[in-house]
């Protein structure tokens, strides 16, 4: 996957590859025209888009992924801290529990199990 992030709609149809793959193309086309309005031309367009970013393979019209969504969503959470917070996830946690937003005892727990987890010795 290269530095290429992807919009809304891409994200979208992301979700729909994901979660069906691997799927004809013109299966994916149809999906996409019940779920969201798209035409067969703009779902074309986005998985070539996606083709050449490196996050869908296109063969013989079967769309498989090669970007999971896991990878996906810590590559886009990286990028909204670095471009939204300097790259402080304190500042990201802060602004997020802002307006006294508040969480449960357990993801709490949880929170500070992953940041142990991760903490440098």
């Amino acid at each position: 996957m290269g530095e290429n992030t992807i919009g809304d709609s891409e994200y979208k149809l992301m979700e729909l590859i994901w979660e069906y793959a691997p799927i004809a193309s013109g299966e994916l086309s149809n999906m996409c025209e019940m779920i969201h309005g798209w035409k067969k031309t703009t779902v074309y367009t986005m998985l070539k888009r996606l083709a050449d970013k490196g996050f869908i393979r296109n063969e013989k019209s079967m769309i498989t992924f090669i970007v999971g969504r896991e990878q996906m969503q810590q590559q886009q959470s990286e990028e909204l801290v670095t471009k939204n917070f300097k790259g402080s996830l304190p500042m990201f946690v802060n602004a997020f529990l802002g307006n006294g937003k508040k969480m449960s005892k357990e993801d709490a727990a949880r929170l500070i199990d992953m940041i142990e987890e991760h903490t440098e010795e």
